[in-house]
């Protein structure tokens, strides 16, 4: 029966700064454009974290988190301040990043194709484009009027060396720089 005692004053130590976090988590995630299930979820999961993380530092430490008696010598006032380990902050910092690495997929998607495909979606709204806009691969670069890639490098291919196109001084400095190899 101690230890379920014990387990319990662990758990209401470690909730207030768990359900800090957990509110801010959430509070960051509707900011950013989630759903109210989607900010929940992620504050929800935000407060798990902490509250594992900063239960097991305190299952380590016990005894950093006595009370601390402080007594002001002036006016012979005395006060009881809860002890903290100087690993809390940095542990509940760290879990709360944890926690959204592993949220944030499941609320902004699978990352920047996604994120691309959005923004060309946007674009075609906001503009009123009838047709598709025409991407480099995983790029925001528009290839519409450029030379199709094939043609492009057939281009190449039937003007010669791309060298002819630079100043006689480029050629040989290239020339140079590879040891007479071109």
């Amino acid at each position: 029966m101690a230890s379920a005692a014990g387990f319990a004053q662990l758990l209401k130590d470690v909730a207030k700064p768990a359900l800090m976090s957990g509110g801010l988590a959430t509070g960051l995630s509707l900011l950013s454009g989630a759903t109210p299930l989607q900010a929940l979820a992620s504050g929800a999961v935000d407060v798990g974290a902490d509250v594992i993380a900063l239960g097991g530092l305190r299952a380590l430490r016990p005894n950093a988190y006595k009370p601390i008696r402080t007594k002001n010598l002036d006016t012979g006032e005395e006060k009881v301040v809860q002890g903290t380990h100087r690993f809390e902050t940095p542990v509940n910092i760290a879990a709360s990043i944890g926690a959204g690495y592993v949220t944030s997929p499941l609320i902004y998607g699978t990352g920047q194709p996604q994120q691309i495909a959005q923004q060309v979606e946007q674009r075609a709204l906001v503009n009123n484009l009838q047709t598709p806009q025409l991407l480099s691969a995983g790029t925001n670069f528009q290839t519409a009027g450029l030379p199709d890639p094939q043609d492009f490098q057939k281009l190449l291919n039937q003007r010669g060396s791309w060298q002819q196109y630079l100043s006689l001084e480029d050629q040989a400095l290239i020339q140079q720089t590879l040891g007479g190899v071109a």
